[in-house]
C-alpha cells in the first residue's frame, strides 16, 4: 500500500463517528494482552556481512541444479470477506468491501449493523499482511453499531469470518487496545508485511458534539487460530 493509500484510510476512520446512545456504561481497561506481539515486522536485513568471505561472495562458475528447478504454484487467491462473527460479545454482521470515497477517505458503510473490509489491503487469511474490517460504533439515527462492544472484547476471544466461496476463517485475540485518531499506528496495521493478522477498527473514548467524532480508535488485534 502506497503512501497515499495509507493516509486516506486514515482518513477515512475519522468517519467512523456517530452521536453517543448511552456512554455510561463500565469501560473496560483501555488495553489487554502484549501489543509487542502484534507490532508489523520489520523487513529482513539484507546487508551484506562485514565478515563475508571472499570465496562465499563470489558465485560457483558450476551451475545450481536447484536455481532451475519448478518454482511452488501460486496459492489460490482468497475468497472476499461476507460475514464476521464475534459470539464473545454477542455480535455479528455482513462484511462488505469498501475502498476510498470521493473525498480519497476510506469507505464507512452507512449501514451502522454492516460492517467494511478494506479490499485495497489484503483479504482475512493471506499468507502475509493485515486485513482490515471497521464499522461504526452507533449513530444517532440508527442506534448502536455492529461493532459497539468491540472494547469489551479480550484476550483469546475467537472471531470467525465467512468468505464468498463458503469457507470459514477463526482468529484469535491478542491484543486490545484504545489510540487517540491522530496517533494510530497506521503504517503497522495498513501492512503487505509480517504474519498474518486481521484487525477490527471503531470509535472509542469521548464524543465531540461540535465535530460529531470520538476522540478515539478502538483496534482488536487477531491472528489464525492455528498460528
Amino acid at each position: 500500500m502506497n503512501r497515499v493509500s495509507l493516509v486516506s484510510a486514515l482518513a477515512g476512520l475519522a468517519l467512523l463517528v456517530g452521536a453517543p446512545v448511552s456512554w455510561s456504561l463500565a469501560q473496560p481497561e483501555s488495553t489487554v494482552g502484549d501489543l509487542d506481539a502484534v507490532t508489523r515486522a520489520a523487513p529482513a536485513d539484507t546487508a551484506m556481512p562485514p565478515d563475508l568471505d571472499l570465496e562465499d561472495a563470489v558465485p560457483s562458475l558450476v551451475p545450481d541444479p536447484t536455481a532451475f528447478e519448478a518454482e511452488e504454484p501460486a496459492a489460490p487467491p482468497v475468497a472476499d470477506p461476507t460475514w464476521i462473527r464475534l459470539p464473545s460479545i454477542g455480535a455479528e454482521a455482513p462484511v462488505v468491501n469498501v475502498g476510498l470515497a470521493d473525498d480519497g477517505g476510506m469507505e464507512i458503510p452507512d449501514d451502522v449493523s454492516t460492517t467494511g473490509w478494506y479490499e485495497l489491503g489484503v483479504a482475512p487469511g493471506e499468507a502475509s499482511g493485515t486485513a482490515v474490517i471497521t464499522g461504526h460504533v452507533d449513530s444517532r439515527e440508527q442506534g448502536r453499531g455492529a461493532l459497539w462492544d468491540l472494547r469489551r472484547m479480550d484476550v483469546d476471544d475467537i472471531v470467525t469470518v465467512d468468505h464468498a466461496d463458503g469457507s470459514t476463517s477463526e482468529w484469535r485475540v491478542v491484543a486490545r487496545t484504545s489510540f487517540p485518531k491522530d496517533e494510530l499506528p497506521v503504517a503497522d496495521i495498513f501492512t503487505r508485511f509480517g504474519e498474518p493478522r486481521l484487525v477490527l477498527i471503531t470509535c472509542d473514548g469521548e464524543f465531540d458534539p461540535t465535530t460529531r467524532s470520538y476522540s478515539d480508535n478502538v483496534v482488536v488485534f487477531t491472528v489464525p487460530v492455528d498460528a
